[in-house]
């Protein structure tokens, strides 16, 4: 078949690489025409998937990562500065790495020919004969019998297959930023773990751990460090949080090196009464940290015709769960083997979008329970014991059959 693919980030060249083994002609078109790096920090994933990644051709060669063994719930008492009080600390098994990384290891491994950088899609309707139309920026008319829509959360493509899907705001953001461990005025203690800070009686927390440097070294002194501080802020807020130091107002994403600088005073006046010492001097020296909104987004289908969704264009969730790179890789691998399955394409997309839909709510479900522990009923790992701690875990958190980075 020949399938269009909208949207060259990490799911876009995913779902490229493995269709094109299975013999299909692949165009992917993404409208930056630059190299998609500097998008993300730190990101992650199970070593199972990984592997699993590995063993179908989508990554070759050396690949930096950290691996996690334990995820400590840390919270900020009056005599444990300056690293916090450890309430209790989780088995767990997950890889940390950094997201330009992941890119740039698929991006290696879909032919130039067919990646269109700097095109734009801004139209796609069925047409005659099983046909799909995407339409260029510069109205150049092509046609496919497939078409795959991984543009990300705010999917254009998404908004034409079912125009009253809406994201959802859940009343916090996810406040980002990196610094290279060269930079930090005192050694950190952070080795093989991901460490959960908990607020003061605030709503959120702050995640923070160690990243390979863009070299790709995990050597102590040239590691960076990355830290995702969640806050909650009003919805009649958000827009003055969201404005840029241009005065102009940002959807979803405010980019590096675009929050106000009262704002950042702001945010990093209240980490700073909230997290201990150590991390709060980290997040007070970062430069150039970005913001992005958190959404929630449901769907009743992955598919209308011929187009389908995948990764965040389909079922939205947050970025907590730390299952981006599962489901979007996940959502390619099911396509090709229900396209083996079926002889029949409509079979074999109508298997395929219930298969998606079981998977993204069970992460939907997922992300409702990490919301509700970790946002709005966090614990306090200043105060509570180890007992108190698990037992919130345990009562707090169910992970789906196919996606779990506890550790036994």
């Amino acid at each position: 078949m020949k399938i269009g693919i909208v949207g060259g980030s990490i799911a876009g060249c995913s779902a490229a690489i493995l269709l094109r083994k299975e013999g299909h002609d692949i165009r992917v078109f993404e409208r930056s025409n630059k190299a998609l790096v500097g998008r993300g920090g730190g990101i992650g994933t199970t070593p199972t998937l990984m592997h699993q990644i590995r063993e179908d051709g989508l990554i070759k060669g050396d690949f930096a990562y950290f691996q996690i063994n334990k995820m400590p719930f840390v919270g900020k008492g009056k005599t444990t500065e300056p690293y916090g009080r450890t309430a209790w600390a989780m088995p767990m098994n997950f890889h940390v790495f950094q997201w330009n990384e992941l890119w740039k290891k698929l991006r290696a491994n879909v032919p130039d020919e067919c990646y269109r950088a700097g095109i734009k899609i801004v139209d796609a309707r069925s047409i005659e004969g099983g046909k799909v139309e995407l339409t260029t920026e510069l109205d150049e008319r092509l046609h496919f019998d497939l078409v795959l829509f991984a543009d990300g959360y705010n999917s254009m493509g998404r908004g034409i297959l079912f125009p009253k899907k809406k994201l959802e705001y859940r009343g916090y953001v996810l406040w980002r930023g990196l610094l290279p461990e060269s930079e930090m005025k005192a050694a950190s203690p952070l080795k093989d773990e991901i460490l959960r800070l908990s607020y003061d009686n605030e709503p959120g927390h702050n995640v923070v751990y160690f990243i390979p440097n863009e070299n790709g070294s995990i050597k102590e002194g040239e590691r960076v460090f990355n830290w995702a501080a969640y806050v909650a802020i009003p919805d009649a807020e958000l827009s003055e949080l969201m404005t840029d130091r241009n005065g102009k107002v940002r959807f979803g994403t405010l980019p590096p090196g675009n929050l106000t600088k009262e704002n950042e005073k702001n945010l990093k006046s209240f980490l700073s009464k909230n997290i201990p010492y150590h991390y709060a001097e980290v997040v007070n020296k970062t430069q150039d940290s970005y913001i992005q909104v958190i959404y929630t987004l449901d769907l009743d289908s992955y598919r209308k015709d011929r187009m389908c969704l995948i990764g965040d264009a389909g079922i939205f969730v947050p970025p907590f769960t730390g299952s981006g790179v599962f489901k979007g890789y996940n959502n390619v691998k099911d396509l090709v083997n229900c396209l083996k399955e079926n002889s029949n394409l409509e079979d074999a997309l109508n298997q395929w979008s219930n298969m998606q839909l079981q998977s993204g709510k069970r992460l939907l479900a997922l992300s409702a329970q990490m919301e509700k522990a970790f946002i709005w009923e966090q614990l306090d790992f200043a105060t509570v014991n180890e007992k108190t701690t698990k037992e919130w875990w345990k009562t707090s958190i169910t992970f789906p059959e196919t996606f779990n980075y506890e550790k036994g």
